[in-house]
């Protein structure tokens, strides 16, 4: 009884000193160093000197990088670092934040990525940085002196397994954009692409199998170019998987530590409508004529043939227009991932939120499991687009739903905001409370005082996204995603809107308690002008008042943000199509 009242004693004193915390850096100085093993990766080592760097931004104190523990704390980065961490069930992108004694912390991924987004995570939980938008301004690195991490033990693994936006490439870690993905683990890990001209390109194919092309209004398509993608295949030529296979083995083979292909349709129609493959005049659920049966067919037996020499890779495919509904007779491979495209920021008309239920329901019964492909653009939309509330629904009933892969056609426009950050934050963990996810960004961007302003800005039209344009069976057709070059939803704009969203964003700078704060603000008030601005030119061109001084003002600011690190791509894209450039406004 002595000996086990002892032990206990003991091992209550070892929790009790562990409770207080690990201290890494004290009054501005290094208490502790970083450790990783002397065989890390290189993306091991950079996440590391990542994690010194923004300690040091943060602290002033630079810890040490070392290959052992020394001195009076340690903190583990990636695997070997730390060799008395038991099994723990991680995910590649997944990983474990914990204190293993009173001196010693563990950051450990599933994988080099999950180690790197774990060095993220703790930036983020424990320092309190933030990467709400790229470049500087949106990147908080709070003012600490002494830096101690409780006593936890964290294990994160993502709920969607792929996290791609567009046109966010993580691996090209050289744009401010693309460094803001990675930091926020926008990491996709399948590609559902066009991809079925670069399986056939007509440099190889045309003249030696002319039959792998379609037949469209009686007229053979042999495309010219490799980049031409106006055609598909005609997945029911002899000798067509074959040649498929092959390709793709040959592929794999230059490429050994691939583990997918996308055998995405080509961005078009013109299917093969020769007799034997001919859609019959069946419409799907989009109501296009389905050509689902010989696609997947086709797709089947492709799978099934290079599995043979590749075992386990994935094939994302692209079910959309022609190819949209599971095929009638059969299921897809096991090893298919069918990337369901539909814009789901329309489920605020229920019939189109059905549609999309049901067809995600019937995809679940012929595929192992799903991908979504969604559009939710800022681009050239000339309000901020954001629906925070209806992204967490869906994606939280899409995660129980078999889909664990997701990709979205982005292409922000910062004006929006918190949306991406959100966004990100949710495809890691949909269950997560968004308000409270809404409130962490608006309190980092302007503050406590400010950040309440921002919030009612972006309720505003939150609002309008989410209930104004569906008011009155708006915005309900039967296509799969709505028109963003058509800006007529800008005539629907209350007046009482602008001058709510001025008054916000001005008190929101006011309010603010730093310098980045209200640069932050300000940045986000110069989209706001062009968003203003274009209601107002647009409504008085509707009224036959062409030209106005409100219209040449916002195409100045556009131009004059061509080439803003924040800015350039919506300027550069609202300038580029004319029904939203609005000269004639």
């Amino acid at each position: 009884m002595k000996i086990a009242f002892l032990l206990l004693a003991v091992l209550s004193g070892a929790f009790t000193s562990c409770a207080q915390g690990i201290v890494l850096v004290k009054n501005n100085a290094a208490v502790s160093g970083i450790v990783v093993a002397k065989d890390a990766s290189d993306q091991v080592q950079t996440a590391a000197k990542t994690l010194q760097q923004y300690l040091q931004k943060s602290t002033g104190a630079t810890l040490p990088i070392r290959n052992t523990g020394q001195g009076t704390s340690n903190l583990y980065v990636g695997k070997g670092a730390y060799s008395r961490i038991g099994n723990v069930d991680l995910d590649e992108d997944g990983f474990l934040l914990q204190a293993v004694d009173a001196n010693n912390f563990v950051i450990l991924g599933g994988s080099d990525w999950g180690t790197e987004f774990g060095v993220y995570d703790f930036l983020e939980r424990f320092v309190g940085v933030r990467w709400l938008m790229p470049t500087d301004v949106g990147t908080v690195i709070p003012k600490l002196s002494t830096l101690r991490i409780p006593a936890v033990k964290i294990v994160e693994n993502p709920v969607f397994l792929s996290r791609a936006i567009s046109p966010i490439w993580i691996d090209k870690n050289t744009t401010p954009l693309n460094q803001w993905g990675r930091f926020n683990r926008l990491r996709g890990r399948v590609e559902a692409s066009h991809n079925l001209k670069n399986l056939f390109p007509p440099e190889k194919f045309s003249k030696a199998h002319p039959e792998f092309y379609p037949m469209v209004k009686g007229k053979k398509v042999l495309p010219t170019t490799n980049t031409d993608q106006s055609w598909q295949p005609d997945f029911g030529a002899s000798g067509i998987a074959d040649a498929a296979s092959k390709e793709i083995i040959s592929w794999f083979d230059q490429h050994k530590d691939a583990t997918n292909f996308s055998l995405g349709i080509n961005d078009s129609g013109n299917f093969n409508e020769s007799d034997n493959t001919r859609s019959m005049g069946r419409k799907n659920t989009l109501g296009f004529l389905s050509y689902s049966d010989q696609y997947y067919a086709w797709a089947n037996d492709v799978v099934s043939k290079v599995r043979k020499v590749y075992p386990g890779k994935k094939y994302p495919v692209l079910a959309y227009t022609f190819v949209a509904d599971p095929p009638t007779d059969r299921k897809v491979d096991k090893d298919i991932i069918p990337f369901i495209a539909y814009e789901r920021a329309r489920w605020g008309a229920k019939a189109l939120k059905q549609t999309d239920q049901d067809l995600t329901l019937r995809w679940g019964q012929a595929a192992q499991s799903l991908g979504w492909y969604d559009y939710i653009y800022g681009l050239t939309y000339l309000l901020p687009r954001v629906f925070f509330h209806a992204m967490k629904d869906y994606l939280v009933w899409g995660s129980t739903h078999k889909v664990k892969y997701y990709y979205a056609e982005l292409y922000p426009n910062w004006g929006e905001g918190p949306k991406g950050w959100v966004l990100g934050k949710l495809l890691w963990n949909p269950n997560q409370d968004v308000d409270a996810l809404l409130d962490d960004w608006y309190r980092n961007a302007a503050g406590k005082q400010g950040g309440p302003k921002l919030k009612a800005y972006y309720a505003i039209w939150e609002k309008f996204w989410t209930q104004d344009v569906f008011a009155n069976g708006g915005n309900s057709d039967t296509k799969s995603r709505i028109l963003f070059y058509d800006p007529s939803y800008l005539q629907s704009v209350p007046d009482n809107y602008l001058t709510q969203s001025d008054k916000l964003l001005s008190d929101a700078y006011k309010l603010a308690e730093t310098d980045q704060q209200r640069q932050l603000v300000t940045r986000l008030t110069q989209m706001w002008t062009v968003y203003r601005l274009s209601v107002v030119a647009y409504k008085k061109y509707k009224q036959g008042r062409g030209n106005s001084p409100e219209g040449k003002q916002r195409l100045q600011l556009l131009q004059s943000l061509k080439t803003d690190q924040l800015y350039s791509l919506p300027a550069n894209s609202i300038l580029s199509r004319s029904t939203v450039t609005g000269n004639d406004w």
